[in-house]
C-alpha cells in the first residue's frame, strides 16, 4: 500500500499508486483522515498484531496494559520511498491505522488544519528500523502509545496520549522502558546507546525527562541543565537532519525554526502556574537567549531536547 502525500516527485503509476486512485476494497491508510470532519469516530480498539509482549503499569489511579512491538533491524513499520511517498508493510497495516486514529484523537485540530503533513509525521515516525513501538492500553481501548527509533545518533522519543490518561505517568514509563531496551539491543550489537532526543513544545515534556533523570535512568538534559556542548552540538544538527517534518533551520539553543507552523502550535498545550517547576522550564522555552531557548510557540518553533543515557544499566519497574 503507497501513500502519497504531494503529488510533486511522483514516480511511474505501476510502482507508486497515488492514495485517492486506489480501489475502495484495498486496505488504504487514510491520507487526510476521516472525510467528514464533523463526524464523530469510535474510539481506537486495541489491533489484533502478531507479536509483541505485553506487561502491566499501574498509573495513579489506573492500571494499563503496555504492548511492546519491535521493528526489527532491517526496517520498519512503514518503509519510505522518499520525502513525498511512504508504503505501510502490508503486516502493519492496521497497526498504523490505529495509531494514526489514536494521534488525530490527541490533535484533531492539526488533524484538520494540514491532514497531509500530519500523517506524513505519523509515517515518517514509523518507517525507522531498529524502532519500538509500545502501546498503552486501557479497558481494550489503545489510550497512549510511544514510537522510540534508534537511529545513527541516538534514540528519539514521540509520544501521544488522549487527555485523561496523560497525568497516569504512562508516558514516562513508555520512554523509560525504551531506554533500558534500548539499551540491551545496543549492549547486544557493541553499540552502546548514550544519547536521545525529543522535540518538544510542552514543558510537561521536559518534567518527564527530570523525573527519569532523579532516578538515575537519564543524565544531563540540554538546553535545560546546561547548554548544548560540542559533542551536543554535533548531534543536534544531525538529529535536526533527521528528525525534522517542516523545518526552517535549527540554533545552537535547541530552537528549530517554524517547525509545526503548517500543523499549528501544540493545541494541549498549557501556560504553567507561577512559581512551580513547570514553570521555570517554560520560562527556559520561550525566553529569549541567552537566559533562554527563544522558542515562539504560535509561529511553530519547537525545541530540540538532548538527553544524555549514562552507561550504567537502569533497573526496568
Amino acid at each position: 500500500m503507497i501513500v502519497e502525500l504531494s503529488s510533486a516527485g511522483r514516480g511511474p503509476e505501476d510502482d507508486l499508486v497515488p492514495s485517492r486512485q486506489i480501489q475502495a476494497n484495498h486496505p488504504v491508510f487514510p491520507l487526510g483522515g476521516s472525510s467528514n470532519p464533523g463526524q464523530s469516530k469510535p474510539e481506537p480498539r486495541l489491533c489484533s498484531h502478531h507479536g509483541g509482549c505485553l506487561t502491566t503499569f499501574a498509573g495513579k489511579t489506573r492500571e494499563y496494559t503496555i504492548k511492546t512491538i519491535k521493528s526489527g533491524a532491517e526496517r520498519g513499520f512503514v518503509t519510505k520511498l522518499d520525502e513525498d511517498y511512504f508504503q505501510v508493510i502490508p503486516e502493519h497495516i492496521d497497526l498504523v491505522n490505529t495509531i494514526a486514529d489514536l494521534y488525530r484523537r490527541v490533535y484533531p485540530e492539526r488533524a484538520k488544519r494540514n491532514p497531509k503533513l500530519t500523517t506524513k509525521r505519523v509515517l515518517k515516525s514509523l518507517s525507522n528500523p531498529r524502532t519500538i513501538l509500545e502501546l498503552m492500553i486501557f479497558e481494550d481501548l489503545l489510550v497512549g502509545y510511544g514510537v522510540f527509533p534508534r537511529l545513527d545518533f541516538g534514540m528519539t522519543s514521540t509520544r501521544a496520549i488522549l487527555a485523561e490518561h496523560v497525568q497516569e505517568g504512562g508516558g514516562t514509563y513508555l520512554l523509560e522502558r525504551a531506554i533500558s531496551l534500548h539499551k540491551k539491543e545496543g549492549e547486544r550489537w557493541g553499540k552502546p546507546l548514550r544519547d536521545g532526543f525529543l522535540m518538544t513544545q510542552r514543558c510537561e515534556s521536559i518534567r518527564s525527562l527530570e523525573k527519569l533523570q532523579d532516578r538515575g535512568i537519564i543524565g544531563k538534559i540540554q538546553p535545560i541543565n546546561e547548554p548544548f556542548d560540542a559533542k551536543g552540538a554535533g548531534l543536534l544538527f544531525e538529529a535536526h537532519v533527521q528528525m525534522r517534518i517542516n523545518s526552517r533551520s535549527i540554533e545552537l539553543t535547541g530552537r528549530s525554526r517554524r517547525e509545526l507552523t503548517e500543523v499549528g502550535y501544540n493545541e494541549n498545550l498549557e501556560i504553567p502556574r507561577e512559581g512551580t517547576r513547570r514553570w521555570e522550564i517554560f520560562q527556559q522555552i520561550v525566553s529569549r537567549p541567552p537566559e533562554g531557548a527563544g522558542i515562539n510557540l504560535f509561529d511553530g518553533d519547537t525545541l530540540y531536547v538532548r538527553f544524555i543515557i549514562p552507561k550504567s544499566e537502569p533497573q526496568l519497574r
